[in-house]
């Protein structure tokens, strides 16, 4: 047996343009926008302290994405909590990067100077990290961090600083005596005498 013939379905009248009702879009405030933003942040927060950085991140961006570009201290936070994900990932660059984008929109948030002074110094920048410290230090004196970071840093600047001045006059020095030896001399022939009255300083030719 073959199956019964297929029957069209049953005809509905068609809607007329008159029933169709528009219901208007219902756009945010910029004060919704920023307690949705906050929301982000808070949940960004969670699961950070879960150690779920993948997550928190995602949440940061979020709140990122929703926060009205006037809201700039909100959005300088946001911008520094992304950041602190990134040094827990040990991708310091990111980190710094970050940071400087949370100081650009506020200058005087500490926060964002410690992370992005943490991750100069894991990066081996050592004298941008030190910066950062004293920047701390001007806008809170007392801050005991920033105070022990200045304290460990400055030698270690100081020690860095004296080591590449060493190598740059031994370069400078290499290319005097490979000048002055085409003429059978060398920087040694030439002795700096320094003036004890004014502290300037005199060549002086010797064989």
């Amino acid at each position: 047996l073959s199956p019964p013939p297929l029957s069209p379905p049953p005809s509905s009248p068609s809607p007329s343009p008159s029933s169709f009702t528009s219901t208007p879009l219902e756009v945010p405030t910029k004060e919704e926008l920023r307690q949705r933003a906050e929301q982000e942040k808070l949940l960004g927060n969670d699961a950070f302290g879960r150690g779920d950085l993948d997550e928190a991140e995602a949440h940061y961006f979020q709140a990122l994405h929703l926060a009205p570009p006037e809201y700039f201290v909100e959005r300088s936070v946001y911008l520094n909590n992304a950041a602190a994900c990134f040094f827990r990932k040990n991708q310091f660059a990111y980190c710094a990067q970050y940071a400087t984008a949370a100081l650009d929109l506020n200058p005087s948030y500490s926060k964002a100077l410690a992370r992005r002074c943490s991750a100069f110094e894991k990066l081996d920048e050592l004298d941008r990290a030190l910066t950062d410290a004293k920047a701390i230090l001007e806008l809170q004196p007392n801050d005991t961090w920033a105070k022990k970071v200045v304290e460990r840093l400055e030698p270690m600047v100081a020690e860095k600083q004296e080591k590449l001045k060493e190598e740059m006059i031994s370069k400078l020095k290499d290319l005097g005596n490979t000048v002055l030896g085409k003429f059978g001399l060398s920087l040694d022939n030439f002795k700096a005498d320094k003036d004890p009255e004014t502290g300037g300083y005199s060549l002086r030719f010797q064989r």
